[in-house]
């Protein structure tokens, strides 16, 4: 049996954190409570974790560790190589992945059955996840986060103005390895089993607060566009890791 290590806990492992936690003494403030400070080892890291940004490709020793990984790329237009990365808690609660082989048919008389020839293939994948707030300091990231993932089903414009769409890298564990594609929809719900941040203390307590719930429900749909070129083998990574994946994780080269 593996013998129990306490600096492994999903806390030191995964940075959940401890909520409600005592407030850190430097928050206090002679005009109140400046909760930008963080109270050590109470909040998430990765829901505190800002947009990060990449001039050469993703360093993933610079982003937080979960317990699945849950990444949003968006790949610069001009220069592939620059990425802003948009990590959220892997709070899933859903995920759909659809394969589609689309056929011609032909009927000929004197033959009651078609014929069939094939035609196109197609894939879409569909996620639902929660974001969730546990310390007041964790709203303004996962809010600046969760606005930018809605905008990327917007689209940008070059230098001369011509609109463009936006191209993304996803991340879900190693089902989807930084998978390439773009996002057909993205949608935001709340209940009301939900709470919300009301802020309504004086101006002093709450500044710097917004009334926005502390949990939704997000809910994607992604189009994949592969860097390989569909085909029926086996060697192919469809649902299998091969970008930055090491050798012996691409099964799928494995014979």
């Amino acid at each position: 049996m593996p013998k129990f290590r306490p600096d492994k806990t999903i806390q030191q492992r995964a940075g959940v954190g401890t909520p409600g936690g005592v407030i850190s003494n430097a928050a206090f403030k002679d005009d109140g409570i400046d909760y930008s400070i963080s109270s050590p080892g109470s909040e998430d890291t990765i829901n505190q974790f800002k947009i990060a940004s990449f001039e050469n490709g993703v360093d993933e020793a610079n982003l937080p560790t979960d317990l699945i990984k849950f990444r949003i790329n968006v790949i610069d237009s001009v220069n592939p190589d620059k990425n802003d990365v948009i990590v959220f808690r892997a709070f899933l609660d859903d995920l759909s992945d659809d394969f589609t082989a689309g056929y011609n048919s032909y009927k000929y008389n004197g033959r009651a059955e078609k014929f069939y020839t094939y035609n196109e293939f197609d894939r879409s994948l569909s996620f639902k996840f929660k974001i969730a707030a546990q310390t007041r300091s964790e709203m303004k990231p996962i809010y600046q986060k969760l606005n930018y993932l809605v905008a990327q089903t917007a689209p940008e414009y070059s230098e001369n103005g011509r609109m463009r769409a936006k191209y993304n890298r996803l991340t879900i564990g190693d089902w989807c390895n930084e998978i390439p594609g773009f996002f057909e929809n993205i949608g935001l719900a709340w209940n009301k089993n939900y709470p919300w941040e009301i802020a309504l203390h004086d101006d002093s307590f709450d500044k710097d607060a917004n009334q926005l719930p502390h949990v939704l429900d997000v809910s994607c749909k992604f189009k994949p566009i592969h860097d390989f070129a569909p085909e029926n083998r086996k060697d192919l990574p469809y649902i299998l890791p091969e970008r930055g994946a090491f050798s012996t994780q691409q099964w799928h080269k494995d014979s």
